[in-house]
């Protein structure tokens, strides 16, 4: 028996209205709680179609849920999301926990939720931009392979370094260069789809995938709108501002079929624009 087992927590949901619905998508990813069962009197209520969904037993009245469940916690939710009270004594149970202190718990993991929602957003997103960092990048880009390999899609993978970033940084400070990578980025997400990635993997390194290339020509549309879109000047704390930016691209599955190769040669090839005049983009196989 592992320790998420010993420590694993058996609640019985009872009320399976809208709050009833939420209690469950709050818990089924939980690996400390058992969801053993789930009761309501209204045979429609939704939240028995999500248990039903899931595997999960449902009981024909209350004293059959109680006796099959205990000991375990039972949390009564109303259809407008609220907690109804019912007495220990009623419920049959010492191990049951009253609407006062369900309500109480039902707040305290709604809040720890959304503070691990928050955590897990923090550790997959750069906190200048909020644009994917580099670990999300990477499991996107093994995403894209995936499903390019079972779709027989075509992908694409840019590599951009920012030219002449580092001077506007040094000449008017951190603050006007953070503004300058946040606005870049802005610019960036606009010349691509919401299906496509735009990622900051440090410094002024960004790296995009553009999902289901089908052509060159598209490609060259794209790549370009964002190399002439990042050569328009920036007005940052009334400072205009200019810089462009070198790009490499690698294609899937032309160039590599892996998630690592893609990237670096990107990379080589976004050298390749910068010593050739910079504010171009170039691919890796010419």
């Amino acid at each position: 028996m592992t320790v998420e087992q010993k420590n694993q927590q058996r609640v019985l949901v009872i009320g399976a209205g809208r709050g009833g619905t939420a209690m469950l998508e709050l818990f089924l990813a939980d690996p400390l709680i058992d969801i053993v069962g789930i009761f309501d009197a209204n045979p429609n209520a939704p939240a028995l179609s999500v248990a039903a969904a899931h595997g999960i037993r449902t009981f024909p009245d209350l004293a059959a849920a109680i006796e099959a469940s205990r000991p375990c916690l039972a949390f009564n939710l109303t259809s407008d999301g609220s907690v109804t009270a019912y007495a220990e004594a009623q419920l049959g149970s010492t191990n049951v926990i009253g609407g006062f202190q369900a309500h109480f718990i039902w707040n305290l993991l709604t809040r720890l939720k959304q503070t691990n929602e928050q955590v897990t957003h923090l550790a997959h997103h750069d906190t200048l931009t909020a644009l994917p960092n580099r670990i999300l990048f990477y499991d996107r880009l093994n995403q894209a392979i995936t499903r390019a390999r079972r779709d027989k899609e075509l992908f694409a993978v840019l590599f951009l370094d920012l030219d002449g970033f580092k001077l506007i940084n040094d000449m008017f400070g951190h603050d006007v260069g953070d503004e300058l990578l946040r606005e870049t980025a802005r610019r960036i997400v606009a010349c691509v789809r919401e299906s496509d990635t735009v990622a900051r993997i440090g410094g002024d390194e960004f790296t995009v995938i553009l999902a289901n290339v089908t052509d060159r020509a598209s490609l060259d549309r794209v790549v370009g709108s964002i190399v002439s879109t990042i050569a328009q000047p920036f007005v940052l704390d009334g400072r205009h501002c200019s810089i462009s930016v070198s790009i490499g691209i690698a294609r899937y599955p032309d160039n590599s079929g892996t998630a690592d190769q893609l990237v670096k040669l990107a990379d080589a090839a976004m050298y390749m624009a910068k010593q050739g005049g910079k504010n171009q983009y170039r691919f890796v196989d010419g």
